[in-house]
């Protein structure tokens, strides 16, 4: 019962993988039918997933809340929020738009998550500055090569018009050796995209079965 309960949903993953693969490097009618089909299934899948993760947010703070746990406040404030959205979006109103599209809805996320999240992102200023005088401590090469760069960039973005190269200079820096490293960063990521699904493929990787 053991090994049919790891072979069953291996065998499943890699049949599933390798027949979505080669739909979308062929032409057959039939090959292109059962590949849409089993992406609507697995989008129909994610779907009820991401249900089941808001039942289990709800349970797990429901429960901070009501055994009066650390941090109650805030989990209390999360299910008030997450209530009050999902109640608004819910009940259609005439001659209106639903869910995330209704006014009420759309003006929760332009008034409150807007803003939030722009709180949040201006919160990086203070987190980029302490980095900086971070490396003002550190004697080394690398933090003295980053510090002048990161100087050079700074100075480039403001029009004092100090240095007339200093944009030639922030320009190069950001389409060459900036560019070059986030290309190196998106082929590395792209790489273990490929080598997991293999690994998926193969079966030599079982998140299913755990």
């Amino acid at each position: 019962m053991g090994a049919i309960r790891r072979i069953l949903p291996t065998s499943i993953a890699m049949a599933v993988g390798i027949l979505v693969l080669v739909s979308l490097f062929t032409t057959y009618p039939l090959l292109d039918g059962i590949g849409a089909y089993l992406v609507n299934v697995a989008v129909i899948v994610a779907a009820f997933a991401l249900v089941l993760g808001v039942l289990n947010v709800l349970r797990v703070h429901a429960r901070r809340v009501r055994e009066g746990q650390k941090g109650r406040f805030y989990s209390f404030v999360l299910l008030a929020a997450m209530v009050l959205v999902i109640a608004l979006g819910l009940p259609p109103i005439p001659d209106q738009p639903s869910g995330p599209s209704q006014p009420i809805v759309a003006w929760i996320f332009q008034n409150v998550q807007l803003p939030i999240q722009a709180s949040l992102s201006a919160l990086l200023v203070f987190f980029l500055v302490t980095a900086t005088l971070r490396l003002l401590t550190v004697r080394n090469v690398e933090s003295a090569v980053m510090l002048l760069v990161v100087l050079l960039v700074l100075a480039g973005q403001v029009t004092l018009g100090l240095l007339p190269l200093l944009p030639e200079i922030r320009d190069w820096i950001l389409n060459v050796p900036a560019m070059a490293g986030v290309r190196g960063i998106l082929l590395g990521v792209g790489l273990g995209v490929v080598l997991t699904g293999v690994r998926l493929l193969l079966g030599v990787e079982r998140p299913y079965s755990d």
